[in-house]
């Protein structure tokens, strides 16, 4: 376990965003010296809390999601290749830390909606669609035919459902991409094709497809449920203490990782049957998992989305310019801290044979999410309808989906999910909410502008790398 090298990519992370948030909180006078402190206590929690999880996510989830992708594949049955889909994308999604983020927030917001029922509208919605990646895979059917099938699909859902419930939709897809589910995702579909053979696209499009199902359900919950207000859209106190507060995630995450190990031993008993060695060793990451999710939720509720709640409030009543200015610079501190990001460049690189530089693709994915960051801030400050925006980019997006190389199309709609890390949910969301001022419509949409955005960049880069391969076999 490569412990060191992950605490160092978290801390570069965390850090910036926390000096940031803590030196324009002194200076405006938005936070007291004791709730500072209980920042920075938070911050650390974050930084040691996201170390451990990944940490067991890469030694014991991903290990796992390979090796149980290629065991149901080589038994043949498309029954239980559904069937595992559905119960392991759903477990996965309880237990995504983003997801459990986002759920709160917005229980905290509209007391019509709990946890546990977006917890289960969400899980349910990744649980049917990566279900369906699975089947496409083993069935050849075209990913940009699916794709452009279900957007068009959710577009127009968008127009009779209340504008809250496609702001939070559209989150719920953002969050759904996270540190957990997405390397899970992505293992469980290679493993399954590596057994079916390989085509161009065959690894890629799981998670893409994946975080449709989350904005699909959490949408039809519109139909169902009025929105009520809960006493306070813009609370910036947590009513419970530290110690609290960690009994409470202990045990809530507990819940939800035990069915996670109650899956893996069965498919070990029955299916995987590992070396005793290796077992353990899978078993020692999800337990590093286990702890890191706890320190990082406790840190979250403790003190570190209600800072960023706060800071957002202030500087949109003081400077929207500098509201939007400091959003953008945090956009761009998450994405060149992401270390799913750095793998994704480096795909896109080897890909295009060189001709699309890792560096070219950093610069274009950093301006990418420093613009969705600003977009979605002016959205929230200025209260304007995130249909306004939702619709002509993703119609623009379907539009180049068509002139895309489909490898690059896979890929793209891939980066909006990685784009869509924790920070996007436990800071950035929340700095947003504050930057709304009260309004529950503009409280929620940041992450889905954070996960359109990179959508959009791969694409044009996917159109220039086809433009550029034309010309030199001209030549």
């Amino acid at each position: 376990m490569d412990i060191v090298k992950q605490f160092k990519e978290v801390t570069i992370s965390v850090l910036p965003i926390a000096l940031i948030a803590g030196l324009l909180s002194l200076l405006l006078k938005a936070a007291t010296y004791g709730e500072l402190a209980n920042f920075g206590v938070s911050c650390l929690l974050v930084i040691v809390g996201l170390t451990l999880f990944l940490t067991g996510v890469n030694n014991g989830l991903i290990p796992v999601g390979n090796k149980i992708g290629s065991t149901i594949t080589k038994s043949r049955s498309l029954f239980l290749i559904i069937l595992v889909a559905l119960g392991l994308g759903f477990i996965i999604t309880v237990a995504e830390p983003d997801v459990k983020v986002l759920a709160t927030q917005i229980a905290n917001i509209s007391s019509s909606l709990s946890v546990p029922l977006l917890l289960g509208a969400i899980a349910s919605g990744v649980a049917i669609f990566l279900a369906l990646s699975l089947v496409r895979t083993i069935l050849h059917i075209p990913l940009k035919l699916l794709l452009a099938i279900s957007y068009l699909a959710l577009l127009l859902i968008a127009f009779l459902v209340p504008p809250f419930f496609v702001s939070i939709g559209f989150d719920s897809g953002g969050a759904t991409t996270g540190p957990m589910s997405v390397p899970f995702i992505m293992a469980l579909g290679m493993g399954i094709a590596k057994v079916r053979g390989k085509d161009e696209e065959s690894e890629f499009g799981y998670v893409a497809l994946s975080s449709i199902g989350p904005i699909l359900a959490v949408m039809l919950l519109g139909v169902f449920f009025n929105i009520d207000t809960a006493s306070s859209v813009g609370g910036n106190s947590s009513t419970h203490s530290f110690f609290q507060i960690l009994l409470t995630c202990f045990k809530d995450t507990g819940l939800a990782f035990l069915p996670i190990m109650i899956v893996c031993i069965i498919m070990q008993i029955f299916f995987m049957r590992l070396p005793l060695f290796s077992a353990l060793k899978l078993f020692n990451g999800m337990i590093f998992a286990y702890l890191g999710l706890v320190l990082f939720s406790v840190g979250v509720e403790f003190s570190f989305s209600m800072i960023a709640k706060t800071l957002g409030l202030a500087l949109s009543s003081f400077s929207l310019p500098l509201l939007v200015a400091i959003g953008g610079v945090l956009g761009a501190c998450v994405v060149l801290a992401e270390p799913a990001i750095w793998v994704l460049t480096e795909q896109v690189e080897d890909v295009s044979q060189g001709m699309i530089k890792k560096r070219l693709m950093m610069i274009t994915l950093c301006l990418a999410v420093s613009i969705a960051v600003m977009m979605g801030l002016i959205r929230s400050a200025l209260q304007i309808p995130i249909l306004y925006f939702i619709i002509p980019c993703y119609a623009i997006i379907i539009l180049l989906m068509f002139f895309t190389p489909k490898l690059f199309s896979a890929i793209a709609f891939d980066s909006g999910g990685v784009a869509t890390g924790p920070m996007s949910s436990a800071f950035l969301l929340p700095y947003a909410i504050g930057a709304a001022n009260g309004s529950l419509d503009a409280s929620f949409g940041l992450i889905s502008f954070i996960a359109m955005m990179p959508i959009l960049s791969i694409e044009i880069l996917g159109i220039i790398y086809r433009l550029t391969v034309k010309k030199g076999a001209k030549k």
